[in-house]
């Protein structure tokens, strides 16, 4: 990324982070034109002590729930992501996770490396991914790329979005369905949502009481999403049968996380993204993203276009 940008004529630094927040440390952003951000918290303070100075955040990646979007519109600061760049290996990392839980892999794998060889165990069968219902939540570009996968295990494949996409669903061959019955219905239950207010905690004790007994939930999208209590009770008590979850409430984890410990419920720390050919995209995506705005060019992925109302006096490049 350094090099390109500076290919493009801006001069570029890699910044060491003393911590995930930026308003920690945002005295050492001042002067800079373009944030690219990993995903590093940027709330409203930091963005009101950069006001005049920072005109663009590129995400290197999708997410943005880190950024405060109100305050960087009323300071004329825009925010862009690279859409898309993840969709594909945040769906191998789904179906990876499903085929992982409903199989038992995790736990073969835990018990061959302790010299335990229970491969006729009936408990140990586990269920195939072919055939069965896969309901998501959710049905953007993950979502989709998803759908696409399952057609090769001939799943039946619902939907929910407010957004919903008529003309990939018929190319995947996905059924519109109302969250209730996705949710009723599911052998395997995918959270593909975007974190909101209307969101958090979603899923919860409600929640997982209406999903199927022998079903799989997976999270691949924002740990806000779960109340962790509440799963790890349903998990311990048999309501449904397992989960994997790449991302989690508090991150890094920490002992206090009630989902650590349970042999059914499958954890990972927030790679389902990380893959070099991913990564290596994304992050070309983002600096791109940010030379094209300095230089006045569209970007096709600004999330907030209300702020040019607020422009108004900023000094732009």
């Amino acid at each position: 990324m350094v090099e390109y940008l500076k290919s493009r004529g801006y001069e570029a630094d890699l910044l060491d982070m003393p911590t995930r927040n930026t308003a920690d440390w945002k005295e050492a952003l001042l002067g800079y034109d373009a944030l690219i951000s990993a995903g590093e918290k940027i709330p409203g303070e930091t963005m009101r002590f950069l006001r005049g100075s920072l005109k663009v955040i590129s995400r290197f990646g999708v997410g943005t729930d880190e950024m405060d979007h109100a305050e960087a519109v009323r300071q004329g600061i825009a925010i862009c992501n690279a859409a898309g760049s993840f969709n594909r290996p945040v769906a191998e990392c789904a179906l990876g996770m499903m085929i992982c839980l409903l199989r038992n892999i995790h736990l073969g794998n835990r018990e061959v490396h302790s010299c335990d060889w229970s491969r006729f165990n009936e408990s140990r069968n586990g269920e195939q991914l072919y055939g069965k219902t896969v309901g998501l939540i959710g049905f953007g570009g993950i979502a989709q790329t998803l759908a696409r996968m399952l057609m090769g295990f001939d799943c039946h494949v619902i939907a929910c979005d407010p957004f919903f996409n008529e003309e990939a669903a018929e190319k995947w061959n996905v059924k519109r369905v109302e969250m209730d019955e996705l949710v009723r219905s599911g052998d395997v239950v995918c959270l593909l949502c975007p974190l909101t207010d209307e969101t958090r905690d979603m899923v919860d004790a409600e929640f997982l009481r209406r999903m199927k007994k022998n079903a799989v939930l997976i999270n691949t999208s924002r740990g806000g999403l779960i109340n962790e209590y509440d799963l790890a009770d349903a998990l311990k008590k048999g309501v449904i049968a397992a989960a994997g979850l790449d991302v989690l409430r508090q991150e890094p984890v920490t002992p206090k996380c009630p989902l650590l410990g349970l042999d059914n419920c499958l954890l990972e720390p927030h790679i389902g993204a990380n893959t070099n050919d991913a990564v290596e995209y994304a992050g070309m995506f983002a600096a791109r993203n940010a030379a094209d705005f300095l230089d006045g060019k569209k970007v096709a992925t600004i999330l907030n276009p209300d702020y040019v109302k607020n422009t108004r006096g900023i000094i732009c490049c």
